[in-house]
Order: structure tokens, then sequence, then C-alpha cells
């Protein structure tokens, strides 16, 4: 999708953000964070998880959340990230000054409830199981397993009835769009680690279709729970501590990859017409210049690598080739690029070869402006959160000017000068931020510094 145009009416921009994540809740802290290279990965202490696989990661205090005060009736027996998305959706209207910050009242104008736009990623699994095993303890059949029957009859009377309810993927779309008069066109994705990438271009589409004259973008998980982690570490995307061993950052780009380490938050981004934006005053983050997808079918191995990652390779340098293109960018722009650096030892070499058939194919200088980094050695995998989350603090840092590196060294001999470069322009006014998922397929987003 290009954004090019020279109408104004068609310039989607970024004019509030809001998080909470494991490196702060608020846009200040973890810009100091990534100033001063400190990884928020530590030895998870805020449950028990002597259970799990993986015992370090990115986690948000519950001092933190407690701060907030919401609604203890409304948010009982609901995800920690409902209220991550909540929290930060919250934030970023605010931040847009589309809400009063005192008291949280309407301030939005001119943009009816109907024209104000939604567009969420959110997280579904886990903390929820549990309420289901009384009711299998008493609905087992004779030779073993369940009986059907027993649970209809016996094991129904064991669940409470709001389970189904705090178990629905669309809890998150509903509280925002009640809590913030969201009425307009609206989508949901559920555990997705490029969901965000995907409402992000829908919510862009909405707006320059005339759909929403202002939207919502929002991203929230937490996988940190037995449920979640015991599937992603099947398959393959969480770092194993029985197979690793424990590490206090992700090794993202070396070697020594393992797999992702499990993390939480909540992120959001305002988008408006940039004429609109300019109307009102709005503060302005970035320009969003360009969006893209790019997906094979096909299991991906991540142990072992596969055909799919192999071929995707190619599919990688398609996608930044296009969105970089797209976004109108050449190679006189200083770009900071954001990979998904998840520490997927085969789904980071993915996208190292994909940025090598880019240097094959137009030569060393074509990287003499860009800077790679990336945020999941900071903060973990958020999973469904994580898009969102990372471009939000792009968009931040970029109107800041300030570059990120990773927050370790790589051994990647012949990518080590791109990572560690400083920028020859002395400073920077474009970004690329770029998300994976499973089955190796990527996603991607180009701004600019207004």
């Amino acid at each position: 999708m290009t954004m090019t145009d020279k109408n104004i009416d068609d310039v989607a921009v970024i004019t509030g953000i809001g998080i909470i994540s494991p490196l702060g809740d608020s846009i200040d802290s973890a810009l100091a964070a990534l100033k001063n290279k400190k990884s928020a990965i530590k030895k998870l202490e805020k449950n028990n998880y002597a259970s799990m696989p993986v015992e370090y990661g990115g986690e948000i205090s519950g001092e933190i959340l407690a701060g907030y005060k919401l609604d203890p009736v409304k948010f009982k027996g609901f995800q920690n990230y409902v209220s991550y998305g909540v929290i930060a959706a919250g934030k970023a209207l605010c931040d847009a000054k589309l809400t009063d910050a005192n008291t949280g009242a309407s301030l939005y104008g001119g943009y009816a409830e109907h024209r104000r736009g939604a567009f969420v990623s959110s997280g579904v699994n886990g903390n929820n199981a549990e309420a289901l095993f009384e009711a299998f303890s008493v609905s087992g059949a004779p030779g073993g397993g369940l009986d059907l029957n027993k649970f209809a009859r016996d094991g129904a009377l064991y669940i409470h009835p709001k389970w189904i309810l705090t178990a629905l993927s669309n809890n998150l779309i509903f509280f925002i769009t009640s809590e913030f008069g969201l009425k307009g066109d609206n989508n949901n994705l559920t555990f997705s680690a490029s969901g965000g990438a995907y409402m992000l271009d829908a919510a862009v589409r909405s707006l320059r279709e005339g759909y929403c004259d202002m939207a919502l973008v929002c991203g929230a998980d937490s996988i940190l729970n037995w449920q979640a982690v015991d599937e992603l570490c099947k398959l393959g995307i969480l770092n194993d501590k029985y197979i690793s061993g424990a590490a206090d950052s992700m090794p993202a780009y070396s070697s020594r990859a393992r797999g992702a380490l499990p993390s939480e938050g909540g992120a959001a981004l305002v988008i408006e017409r940039k004429k609109s934006a300019i109307a009102r005053g709005a503060k302005i983050y970035a320009e969003i210049k360009a969006c893209g997808q790019y997906c094979v079918c096909g299991g991906a191995d991540y142990e072992s690598g596969s055909a799919a990652l192999d071929s995707n390779a190619e599919g990688f340098a398609h996608l930044f080739e296009k969105i970089y293109f797209d976004a109108g960018f050449n190679r006189q722009d200083a770009v900071l690029v954001n990979l998904n650096a998840s520490a997927i030892g085969a789904l980071d070499e993915c996208e190292l070869n994909g940025l090598r058939l880019i240097v094959q194919k137009h030569g060393a200088g074509y990287f003499e402006n860009i800077k790679l980094s990336g945020l999941k050695p900071y903060t973990g995998h958020c999973f469904s959160a994580s898009f969102v989350l990372e471009t939000a603090i792009a968009a931040a840092a970029l109107k800041k000017n300030l570059v990120y590196n990773l927050a370790h060294e790589s051994d990647s001999n012949d990518m080590k000068e791109l990572f560690n470069k400083d920028f020859k322009c002395g400073e920077y006014n474009k970004a690329m931020i770029f998300g994976g998922c499973v089955d190796a397929n990527f996603a991607g987003v180009a701004l600019e510094r207004v």
C-alpha cells in the first residue's frame, strides 16, 4: 500500500501514543531505558513460574497495574491484557488531546462517535483452563478420557457462568469501544505476533477510504502464563530454560539464540488525517508512509529451519524493498530500521538472509545510511502487543531523534557493522518497523518525522 500521494487528505499521521510495558508505563521511561541500553529482561517474579519451562522475561509489576485503580468489578476475572490495552488506549487518547488528562472527558470535537474507529490486536490464551479442571474431574469415562454425556449432565454445573465471557477473544475491543466512545469502523485480530501490523494497515485504509475520521490502533497481550508459554514453547517460539539455560537478555542475531523470552504489555496509537490534525493543532509524531505484509504457505520448523523459512528470505527482501520504495525513501535518507529481532535462530537468519539479498542486489552502498536495531531484546516478546509497542516507541524515538541499538552485540560477523555503525548523516527522520509471526510471515510499516 502506497501513501505517497500529494493529497494531504490521504496522509495518515500518528498524533497520540500510550504504552504500559516492562520498560515502564510512559514513553519517557522507555526512551530513557533505550538511551542507556538497559534491558527490562529479568528473572520473573510476579507469579510462581516453577512449573513453566521459562524463568526469564519481561513483566509489569502488580504495583504499577494497581496504581491505575481500574474498576475492580468491571475488570474482575478478565486477563491482564485487557487492563493493559485499556490503560494504553486511555494514555494515547490523552496524549493526542482527544480526552482530558484529569477527568477523562471527551474532547473529540468534530469527530462524531460513529466516525471514530478502533483496531485491536489482542491476546486471548491463558489463565482460563483452570476453570474447567473441576468439571473435567467429575466427567471422566470409566476407561479414561472424557465422557461428554457426564460433562453435559454433571461437569457443566462446576463451570462459573462468567468463564466463557472472560475467555472471549473480543473482550478488549469491547472495553475500548465502550470506555472511549469509539463506535465507528473497527476490527479485531487475536493472538498473532503480527496482528498489530495488520490492524495498523486496516486503520490507515479505513481512514484513507473514508470509513472513519480518526482511529485508535491498540495491541495488548500477556503470555506470562503456563497455557501460552506451553503452546509457544512447543511451536519453538519461546526460550526453553531446560534446553538453553536461563538468560538475562535475548541474544537476537546470535548463534546462541534459542527463542524469544515471554513478556506482556499494551500500546496504542491515535491515527488521524494530517489535514485534520493540523487544523486542531495536534502534536504529530510521524507520517505513516507505507504498510505491507508478505506471507508464504506451509509450516516453519524453528528448531532446524525449513523450506518456508529459506524461501521467505526472498519474501522479507521483497517486503523491505516494497515498503522502502513505496514510502519514497532513497539511499540518501538516514533510516532507523527496527527488525523483528525475535532471538528465534532460524527466523533471525531469515531476516538477515533477506538483507544480504538486498546488499547483493543493490550493492553495499544501499545500506550507507541505514541503521539496524530491534526492541525485543529490551522488552521480551509481547506477542500480540509487540508490533504496536515497537511502532509506538519507534515513532516517539523518531520525534526525539533517539537512535537505539540492540541491547547486546551481534555475533553475525558480516552484519555486525550494520548494527553498530553510526549514521553518517548525523541525524535521521525516517524509520521502518518489522514484525514476524508463525510460519515466517512478515509485516512492516514506514514512518517519517513531520
